[in-house]
């Protein structure tokens, strides 16, 4: 990944969270519309009501300013989840203090907790067990301030029931939320293998033909992004010589350990940026971005050289393994297919020629 895809990446994921954020907008309008009932009819005074909107506003404009800002990126969590949850919490608290019904401050509690819903996204059994803490703590608090400043606007035998059932409601909430977030968890890991499978080739743990395509597309893509020069993408097609005869000689056992040996050396090899991948049997790929043709040159004889050098247990001494290998240089316009083929058809020279030997494609003319 490039510096351009990585500011990419990062713009997509921020733009997710605002649009995160907007789904908690949800259940904070829940809150405000049992505000606005508490207020029609008469249980609850204007200016508590207007203090809590503006701490509610500033809290929503802090947090859009932290993501728009990238701040939020130093965080362990970037959604900044547990904190968008409780931040509501005080505000709340703060304006249930002045509601006298017991029974009218429990449809705070409710809207807070399908707050805490959110953090099934991202937060574990402790973070979920911590932010219903939180919640519960918070209402303990409210009812010490109503015992100590309003005694008249409660009853303890209602309080005492409504904060038994939610802390039971509390702890439930806390373990099927954490629950749904190790299930997503584990279903994300799981997709995450699956992807690493499906791209990845068994035997050598190299990229697959599948992988390498996919790749290629991309390089191309770039390659015609950045048309001020017209050879930035270079590949080179490499066959192991005499592959049949391993086999046949020493059995596919020995085959599949040399395959390994020559992909574990060359990936050590290879320089920042390039992708090599095996495209099937004894045949491999190396994708050069941004390479001229002397420079991959310069690499494809590495790759001889390195291959030339190795010795392999499987054989007897004395006994080298050597690669050809087909050049070819990505022409603007033409599809990638064609440029696998040019090196192919190098590829075949090279081997006709004596094996052992880097053939460079011809640059086709244009029409």
């Amino acid at each position: 990944m490039d510096q351009q895809e990585a500011v990419d990446s990062i713009a997509k994921d921020q733009r997710l969270r605002l649009k995160r954020m907007t789904w908690g907008f949800g259940s904070q309008v829940s809150t405000w519309l049992v505000i606005a009932g508490l207020y029609l009819f008469g249980m609850i005074p204007g200016l508590p009501i207007a203090i809590y909107f503006l701490l509610i506003l500033a809290a929503n404009l802090v947090f859009v300013a932290l993501i728009q800002s990238n701040i939020n990126l130093r965080f362990k969590d970037p959604s900044l989840t547990a904190a968008q949850i409780i931040t509501p919490i005080w505000p709340a608290v703060f304006v249930m203090f002045f509601v006298a019904d017991p029974q009218a401050r429990t449809a705070f509690l409710l809207a807070a907790t399908s707050g805490m819903m959110f953090g099934s996204f991202v937060l574990t059994r402790r973070g979920m067990l911590s932010v219903g803490a939180f919640i519960l703590t918070s209402y303990l608090a409210l009812l010490t301030a109503l015992h100590l400043f309003a005694p008249e606007r409660m009853d303890w035998r209602v309080e005492l029931i409504i904060v038994f059932t939610y802390a039971s409601v509390l702890l439930t909430v806390a373990y099927l939320g954490s629950y749904i977030a190790s299930i997503r968890l584990k279903l994300k890991e799981k997709n995450r293998e699956l992807a690493e499978l499906a791209a990845c080739d068994p035997l050598t743990q190299l990229p697959n033909r599948r992988s390498l395509m996919s790749q290629l597309t991309q390089e191309v893509a770039r390659v015609e992004r950045r048309s001020a020069d017209e050879h930035e993408l270079c590949v080179s097609m490499l066959d192991v010589d005499h592959f049949k005869r391993i086999n046949d000689t020493w059995g596919h056992d020995a085959g599949d350990a040399i395959l390994c040996r020559i992909s574990n050396e060359l990936r050590k090899i290879m320089r920042q940026g390039d992708f090599l991948g095996r495209f099937g049997g004894e045949e491999f790929i190396v994708i050069l971005p941004e390479s001229t043709l002397e420079a991959a040159q310069r690499t494809a004889e590495r790759i001889q050289d390195c291959v030339a050098s190795l010795a392999f247990p499987e054989l007897p001494d004395g006994e080298r393994i050597t690669v050809s290998q087909g050049l070819a240089i990505y022409q603007p316009g033409e599809r990638i297919e064609t440029t696998l083929k040019r090196a192919d058809e190098a590829l075949y020279i090279a081997k006709e020629n004596g094996r052992n030997q880097i053939i460079v494609s011809d640059i086709p003319e244009r029409t």
